[in-house]
């Protein structure tokens, strides 16, 4: 059999994707090019949904405190009963796969091999991609040799297992790192901050439900039928040019709502999935820990401008159901 990095017919694509095993909210789709000037993004064809998986028997073998077959069924049901979107996906069989193949099955391996010895991720997602981004197949590959799981909320014994598991099966929906989080005076990764935040969860926290940011990923990328969100849009320029990797922040206190986009190179930004409410703005460039080579695809690039100042605007957006503010933009310094 080939493997997802090699003899890849003409039009199709791979997609590395890394989670950095040591401690560590806009939503990103996962962009990795432009195909005549528009972004092209990783994701799965509606029709696919519910997505099928396989995993190595077992699953891991690395586990304290009960059932990992649980925990990852629960990380599974939990990106699949996001309200307002048709993303599915389900645990088909346990089964000896391999991950890293084209075989057909969106394989998920828990690999002991010792070849991963010192290999500092907790999970790496392959994806088989064709000429616009569509995924043909994915396969993740979880490290079982390095890294020791728990299932028990808490424990100091490993990385809690269902916290890991969520945040790998958004990327293989799709989904990039998101570089909006933030740290608790303890200095772990706040509460509040999405699953797809950028930096790893340690040892002893957890995120086994989605944020807000993380549901409003979903309802962008897979809207259901007849759903009803709003949508914020428009460019970021600085003195006249086009800002790239600009983060644009919607607040809306009175809900708690806090999402956020990305600029695209053009310095345009689109927010999805929004629910009815009045917003905020704020825009802001990268700054540590999370550098922009954390988010991958295009934003890996040297041309994301960090050379500016983070801004508040008195801008308040009402949106309603089923509305789009566009033509949003604001300029920074």
């Amino acid at each position: 059999m080939k493997t997802l990095g090699r003899g890849i017919s003409v039009g199709m694509g791979i997609l590395l994707i890394v989670v950095a095993a040591s401690p560590a909210t806009g939503y990103v789709p996962n962009t990795v090019d432009f195909v005549s000037g528009q972004a092209v993004t990783t994701h799965w064809s509606d029709a696919d949904f519910p997505i099928p998986v396989r995993v190595t028997p077992g699953l891991t073998t690395d586990v304290s405190g009960g059932s990992d077959r649980s925990a990852f069924e629960a990380a599974l049901a939990t990106w699949s009963g996001v309200a307002g979107s048709s993303a599915g996906v389900f645990l088909e069989r346990e089964q000896a796969v391999e991950a890293g193949v084209v075989d057909g099955i969106n394989a998920v391996e828990f690999s002991n091999d010792p070849s991963l010895d010192g290999a500092q991720f907790v999970a790496i997602t392959f994806a088989l991609t064709n000429s616009d981004g569509r995924i043909i197949e994915s396969d993740m590959l979880v490290n079982d040799r390095g890294v020791g799981f728990t299932t028990s909320a808490g424990s100091d014994v490993g990385l809690d297992f269902e916290t890991a598991m969520l945040k790998e099966i958004g990327k293989f929906l799709g989904l990039a790192n998101s570089p909006v989080g933030g740290f608790s005076a303890d200095q772990t990764i706040d509460e509040t901050s999405a699953v797809m935040y950028a930096l790893a969860r340690g040892i002893g926290e957890t995120a086994r439900a989605l944020r807000i940011d993380d549901i409003a990923g979903m309802r962008a990328m897979y809207p259901a039928p007849g759903g009803s969100f709003a949508s914020i849009s428009g460019t970021i320029t600085s003195a006249g040019s086009p800002v790239f990797g600009a983060q644009v922040v919607v607040h809306d206190p009175i809900a708690d709502v806090l999402v956020g986009a990305l600029t695209l190179p053009d310095g345009t930004y689109r927010i999805d999935g929004l629910p009815a409410g009045r917003y905020l703005m704020e825009v802001l460039p990268f700054t540590a820990p999370v550098v922009p080579a954390a988010i991958g695809g295009i934003y890996a690039r040297d041309d994301v401008n960090t050379n500016f100042q983070r801004q508040f605007f008195e801008v308040t957006v009402r949106l309603g159901a089923g509305e789009n503010a566009s033509g949003l933009n604001l300029e920074v310094s």
